[in-house]
């Protein structure tokens, strides 16, 4: 009798060939089903069930807590990459080595401290570059809209009946009340002041007393504008009205690695909003390096991970570092052909310059973080999960939210406090700059980017 494991398969090959996977089994059936395919070729590669299971070579199978076989199609990362890059952390776990840099990088401890700084960021970064708000998931249909003001802007972001991305200042342009919360489903906009209405377009389409605004045409009052996009599954504003920017130019190249991700087919959990009294850049310096994972996190995820351990590249001013779990020794065993090393890392993609998006092994966090209000001494920041599928029971939420929960707590409890004496410090008058080691090479990239960047505004 043929087993389930040949059961699957041939069900495996009729959803590759219509492209879909709609059955589900049990993650114990697909343990089976993979430990059986490996035995059959160990076996007798050249037997007519093997041959059947290479009709579904480079199938990617997993299974989540829902037990659905889903298929996520190319990799993250090609395999020429792939092996490029498993190849450079086995050599440094072997060396006991990191990714450098040739020399330290001093940092002015001005640069978290100074308001003036502060300004000058706050028109170079987030007036004048394309944010990314989330990704595509927020606006999951026709008619949904998402507003967000975390930039220090009212932006209102809409998908129309067509499907097109539009964003807006979330302001009336009668009496400049917001026209829209949090987010949702709607037809329509009508401000609660006087219910001037505006539609998903952001055309003023109805406001009481219309005779009494003679000389003030509603073909010219709709909602203010805002440069938007949706790319690679990501949403995209420039919060200043008028103002083009060449999104692709801003990327530097990194669409390709992005689009691999295949964003657009991730589905949006949940989002927490944290503040914290500390400077923008520190929040974002908390993932730039691995050199603390086992002092800071001794408890948590330094059994999980090599400490002091990443590998970086760049595009233009936007990185990525890749920090190795312990698990990647197995790649060892394995010829370079079967490698995935994906589940073997987490990747953290440093969207320039407040936007980290982070690969884990079954979902994405996606950190929006800003400086809060005009103190230098302030941030505040949006954790976004997204998910492969959406949480459509309760075993599902409940698996989410306790990732959510987790990343919540190491942050909450080991990361940002030892961020705000950081801050503290600074004004104490101890030192007028902090090092960066060459062990450290993401975070001196940051903070050259950052000074060049500033300087050019100037």
């Amino acid at each position: 009798m043929r087993s389930v494991a040949w059961s699957i398969v041939d069900k495996l090959i009729d959803c590759v060939s219509c492209g879909s996977f709609p059955y589900r089994h049990t993650a114990a059936e697909i343990d089976r089903t993979a430990h059986e395919i490996r035995e059959t070729a160990a076996v007798n590669p050249r037997n007519c069930e093997a041959r059947r299971i290479s009709a579904i070579r480079g199938v990617k199978v997993r299974y989540t807590f829902g037990r659905t076989v889903h298929h996520r199609g190319k990799k993250p990362v090609d395999q020429s990459n792939q092996v490029a890059l498993g190849e450079t952390l086995l050599d440094y776990v072997e060396r006991g080595a990191t990714a450098t840099c040739e020399s330290i990088y001093r940092q002015t401890v001005a640069e978290y401290t100074c308001a003036n700084q502060a300004a000058a960021e706050e028109q170079a970064f987030f007036r004048r570059r394309m944010l990314c708000i989330g990704l595509s998931a927020r606006l999951p249909e026709p008619g949904t809209f998402l507003t967000d003001e975390l930039s220090g802007v009212p932006v209102l972001m809409t998908r129309d009946a067509e499907g097109n991305v539009h964003a807006f200042l979330n302001v009336c342009r009668h009496r400049g009340s917001s026209v829209a919360q949090s987010c949702g489903k709607a037809k329509a906009f009508t401000c609660p002041y006087h219910a001037w209405t505006y539609n998903l377009n952001g055309e003023l389409v109805a406001r009481p007393e219309e005779a009494s605004f003679a000389g003030a045409d509603r073909g010219t009052h709709g909602l203010t504008k805002l440069n938007a996009a949706e790319h690679n599954g990501m949403l995209w504003v420039c919060p200043t009205p008028g103002l083009a920017i060449d999104l692709e130019e801003q990327l530097a190249g990194l669409s390709p690695e992005l689009a691999a991700y295949k964003l657009d087919t991730f589905h949006h959990f949940d989002s927490c909003i944290i503040q914290r009294r500390m400077n923008w850049k520190l929040v974002v310096d908390t993932f730039l390096e691995s050199y603390h994972f086992c002092v800071l996190h001794k408890d948590t995820i330094c059994s999980i991970f090599y400490d002091n351990l990443t590998a970086f590249d760049n595009w233009g001013s936007n990185f990525r570092i890749v920090s190795a779990r312990r698990s990647i020794d197995a790649l060892k065993q394995q010829p370079h052909s079967q490698w995935n090393i994906m589940p073997h890392i987490v990747g953290i993609y440093v969207l320039f310059p407040n936007t980290v998006l982070v690969w884990q092994l079954d979902h994405i966090e996606l950190w929006h973080i800003y400086p809060y209000g005009d103190d230098p001494d302030e941030s505040i920041l949006r954790l976004d999960l997204y998910t492969p599928e959406p949480a459509i029971n309760e075993k599902a939420r409940q698996y989410w939210q306790k990732n959510l929960d987790l990343v919540v707590k190491v942050v909450q409890e080991e990361d940002f406090p030892v961020g705000e004496t950081i801050q503290h410090g600074f004004h104490s008058g101890a030192q007028d700059h902090i090092i960066f080691g060459t062990n450290e090479p993401a975070l001196s990239f940051f903070h050259r980017a950052i000074t060049e960047s500033v300087r050019e505004m100037r």
